[in-house]
């Protein structure tokens, strides 16, 4: 036991040391540290309005339907490979040592529940947003910080244990597969009777989220009844939910250590999975499907094009291989589908399209590096094709544009006729979203010429996240100031403006970074370790 703990403690020190030994990593540090701390005082200092736009239940919907999200992704680990709970160096060196494989079980938990405190670390961010829409301060944040921790500990948990019960059993997984599904038909069914009644999906959804079922929905509903029961102040209900998910993850522990001593063998495949991919990408290989083992479907081969546009057929060949719907993939359409749903608490609001264009513009920020466009700069062949650095940059964007384009089409076309907008003003919110896009990729290019580094990922997105609002300030500013002067014509006015200034901002991220392609080496992906 005192040889696991020096073994965390020594590694949190490690840690710490090589944050002081590099000056990047320090700056960046104490950048998030004062961003957290700048939060917190506006919080304090700022007075919250009573009449919050949304009522707290819809808070507790939406954290219902985020928890949900990683719970289907924990399952599926489950079923696949399990989840990671330790690394190489552990396969190395404490599974081979003289020291209790319980007590290692824990030490790989522990470790585990420091990495789900950092997956919730974005969480401290959203003080503003919690605060303007439904009321609520900095100490609810924390509570959000502290159910999505203990809803995803036990996630992983839960996950290292469906591996260690299904793991080359196909029958188990069908068991699990349908007990999983069977979970959630009570709350589908009551749903389609409260539809059914109500006649009002808004009205129906409300009275669902207000019900018990939803409530005791394992995990999800457990995590989102505890955490708005704590901020409502109801504090034996909130406690109650959330000593669920402690319980819970505790018994799942509990069941491990004593039935199954010896899981060496259930996390290995995916302990070894992870750690090649870490290998592979810090070898600047980000293209890891062709050492993937799921099945491609090849319905057609070659590529077409001459020269620079080539790289732009090579990406629609990937996409539709990918799945069959090309370029928009099943995230497109959940996106879709999202916006339309949020639309229908938007209607009668003059400015509901503009709140849209809001959320889908922050999201937009943490989504656009994963196109193939800036992925091209981490293999060799864009780099031997001979033409001007501009005509390669412009292909390799050409197919996450014309996505952007087609979904932001969608989007606020249906989200327009819901809420009721003017056609003028969808046509405006298409325009903003698609250069806003643009924007961004020109911000990444600039990062990767003038610095050489990724900016988009890991924690260097807080200082990306800053940056764009940098640049986007001079356009906000000129919108609102002189929309404000034009009445209720001025959402069209400050949407041009803004739509000009993200053109302008743009097209000059890409002139500072001309000759990218020509002027610097491969970037490569770097991975952390302890």
């Amino acid at each position: 036991m005192s040889s696991l703990l020096f073994l965390l403690i020594r590694s949190t020190k490690n840690n710490f040391l090589e944050i002081l030994r590099k000056p990047g990593k320090l700056i960046l540090w104490i950048l998030v540290i004062a961003g957290i701390g700048g939060i917190f005082a506006l919080s304090i200092f700022t007075r919250q309005s009573a009449d919050s736009f949304l009522d707290i239940i819809w808070l507790k919907g939406i954290l219902f339907l985020f928890i949900l999200i990683f719970v289907v992704v924990a399952i599926q680990k489950g079923l696949s490979n399990g989840d990671v709970i330790f690394d190489m160096s552990d396969v190395n060196l404490l599974f081979v040592s003289p020291l209790s494989a319980r007590l290692i079980l824990m030490y790989g938990i522990v470790r585990m529940a420091k990495m789900s405190l950092l997956m919730g670390f974005f969480i401290l961010f959203q003080s503003n947003s919690l605060s303007a829409n439904f009321g609520v301060g900095f100490d609810a944040v924390l509570l959000v910080l502290l159910g999505f921790f203990l809803a995803v500990s036990l996630l992983q948990i839960l996950s290292l244990l469906i591996y260690s019960l299904t793991n080359g059993r196909p029958v188990r997984k069908r068991a699990v597969r349908l007990i999983s599904a069977a979970v959630f038909l009570p709350l589908i069914a009551y749903i389609g009777v409260q539809i059914a009644g109500a006649g009002e999906p808004i009205m129906a959804l409300e009275n669902t989220l207000r019900s018990p079922i939803i409530a005791w929905t394992p995990i999800a509903g457990w995590a989102s009844e505890g955490i708005v029961s704590l901020i409502s102040g109801d504090m034996g209900n909130g406690f109650l939910f959330l000593g669920l998910l402690v319980l819970t993850g505790a018994l799942l522990i509990l069941y491990i250590a004593l039935s199954n001593p010896d899981y060496y063998e259930d996390v290995l495949v995916a302990t070894e999975t992870a750690f090649e991919k870490k290998r592979i990408l810090s070898e600047g290989q980000i293209n890891t499907e062709a050492s993937s083992t799921r099945k491609i479907k090849v319905s057609k081969v070659g590529i077409s094009g001459i020269g620079a546009s080539s790289v732009f057929h090579k990406h629609l060949r990937e996409s539709f291989r990918a799945n069959r719907l090309g370029l928009w993939s099943i995230s497109s359409a959940l996106t879709i589908l999202g916006a339309a749903l949020f639309s229908l608490f938007l209607r009668g609001e003059n400015s509901g399209i503009i709140i849209l264009l809001q959320i889908l513009m922050w999201m937009q920020i943490f989504l656009i590096g994963t196109g193939r466009g800036l992925k091209e700069l981490y293999s060799h062949y864009i780099y031997l094709i001979p033409e001007s650095s501009f005509r390669k940059i412009v292909w390799s964007n050409l197919e996450i544009m014309l996505k952007v384009v087609v979904e932001s089409l969608i989007i606020f076309v249906v989200s327009g006729l819901i809420t009721g907008a003017p056609i003028i003003l969808i046509a405006a919110a298409v325009v903003v979203y698609t250069l806003f896009s643009f924007l961004l990729l020109g911000i990444n290019y600039l990062s990767l010429r003038w610095t050489g580094a990724d900016i988009s990922t890991g924690l260097l997105i807080f200082i990306y996240t800053i940056a764009v609002v940098v640049i986007m300030l001079p356009g906000l500013a000129g919108a609102i100031l002189i929309g404000s002067m034009f009445g209720e014509i001025g959402f069209l006015i400050g949407m041009g403006i803004l739509a000009i200034w993200e053109l302008v901002a743009a097209l000059g991220c890409f002139a500072l970074s001309k000759g990218i392609l020509h002027h610097c080496d491969i970037p490569v992906m770097k991975t952390g370790g302890r």
